[in-house]
């Protein structure tokens, strides 16, 4: 019978240890990629908890799904190169990253789970870029926040309205002054009547960054008008920054 030294076995336990998170993080990266190489959404969101959904604006999700197959192709290997654990109050934190490679070069990948879900991501990449974001995939979600929007202010719902609004807007239109600006276009226009989407384009500058401008025509009690709304992406959400009646 071969019998091994003490240290060799402990060694080897160390060794066997090691290989558990190695093995947990590098499938956490995998089931994450594999899920944007099939191209289908929710199949990648299903990976993410409730809080980090509420962060994403799908349609813009897509497109960086899409723009990763499109620019890196498929993936070829994961080399993971780190992992920090946490406890906290509401369970075991987990961030690991690592190397991926794909057919088309190569992308670094930061991701943070809670409970097995992830609350954060970080995939950066030479191939993809940082001018990835031409618009969001479909426009049908800022359409509704822009025709939202438009019929809580012509009907006077001020606090929703003015909720709509990001912190941005609102430093710059205090809710008194954004107040002011319902009664005055109420008076011009009467009641209601409806609300179409006409238009949107995208406008990508390098001083305003990049805004979805969407336009829709309004028939009131008193005659026709229009507005444009202005939604501004930061990260992966588009946030309401701005709007004109005419």
């Amino acid at each position: 019978m071969l019998t091994l030294p003490r240290k060799f076995l402990l060694m080897a336990v160390v060794a066997c240890l090691l290989a558990i998170p190695y093995s947990a993080q590098a499938d956490m990266q995998d089931d994450f990629f594999r899920a944007i190489q099939s191209g289908e959404i929710k199949q990648t969101i299903d990976h993410m908890r409730p809080e980090l959904v509420k962060e994403i604006d799908q349609p813009v999700f897509q497109a960086w799904m899409n723009a990763i197959n499109e620019r890196l192709g498929g993936m070829q290997s994961i080399k993971p190169t780190g992992l920090e654990i946490k406890q906290t109050p509401n369970g075991t934190m987990r961030t690991t990253s690592a190397m991926i490679t794909f057919d088309k070069g190569t992308a670094s990948s930061s991701l943070t789970t809670l409970g097995g879900k992830l609350i954060a991501f970080n995939i950066t990449s030479d191939q993809l870029g940082d001018d990835w974001f031409q618009g969001p995939t479909s426009t049908d979600l800022y359409q509704q926040l822009g025709r939202t929007f438009i019929e809580r202010f012509l009907k006077g719902e001020t606090d929703e309205a003015y909720a709509m609004c990001h912190e941005a807007l609102q430093e710059v239109i205090d809710r008194d002054a954004f107040q002011q600006m319902i009664n005055i276009v109420q008076g011009e226009s009467g009641a209601l009547k409806s609300v179409t989407f006409r238009e949107s384009k995208m406008d990508i500058t390098e001083d305003d960054g990049q805004n979805l401008m969407l336009n829709f025509d309004i028939v009131s009690e008193k005659g026709t008008a229009t507005c444009e709304i202005k939604v501004q992406f930061v990260g992966m959400k588009g946030h309401l920054l701005g709007f004109q009646f005419e």
